[in-house]
């Protein structure tokens, strides 16, 4: 037995060299594998990231910020030029006033104030109590319909104190159907 005894150690060693090759053939080919999986992912990202870039060379990032500041900076200017626009027409000696599209009043000048004041606070649809009441329901018939269709208003009727009163309205269009509310100007006695 002690002859063969070298033949059991080679054996051995032979299986153990053979285990030990067949565990690192497993490893080199998932471990290539992986890395092959990250070359992809590598080559994913580097897509990805030129994609984003636009020829400016600034990330997508940059370009919605600068946007975003554009977009402010039109916001301020058309509240100013809002704002300047009703300072212009609120010292107007005729009575002006501002309805949205639904016919709630948002804005009012002096003139109108004053021709108003009777009646207190003017909210909502609260001016057509400057209609006479008789004539009212055509009136807001009127108006509705103008509303509606986004047409100028020009009206004809009697105040509550019996004056002759006429509307004329333009309406603020946003595109041929659309509209955003009117500015309307009242005349008393004669129609001019």
């Amino acid at each position: 037995m002690e002859e063969y005894k070298w033949l059991i150690e080679l054996g051995t060693l032979l299986g153990i060299i053979g285990s030990a090759i067949v565990i690192l053939w497993k490893i080199f080919r998932y471990s290539s594998k992986f890395l092959s999986e990250q070359e992809k992912i590598k080559d994913c990202l580097s897509m990805i990231k030129k994609e984003v870039q636009p020829n400016g060379g600034s990330s997508m990032k940059d370009t919605i910020n600068d946007l975003k500041i554009s977009v402010d900076r039109i916001e301020v200017r058309q509240q100013i030029i809002d704002q300047r626009t009703k300072a212009g027409l609120h010292y107007k000696s005729q009575p002006l006033f501002e309805i949205n599209n639904s016919g709630n009043i948002v804005w009012y000048n002096e003139a109108f104030k004053k021709l108003t004041e009777e009646n207190g606070t003017i909210e909502g649809r609260d001016w057509f109590a400057l209609i006479e009441e008789n004539f009212r329901p055509a009136f807001i018939e009127e108006i509705n319909s103008c509303l509606r269709m986004g047409r100028k208003i020009d009206i004809d009727t009697v105040s509550q104190n019996g004056k002759f009163i006429h509307f004329v309205g333009y309406p603020y269009k946003i595109d041929q159907n659309n509209h955003e509310g009117f500015l309307i100007h009242l005349y008393q006695g004669e129609r001019k």
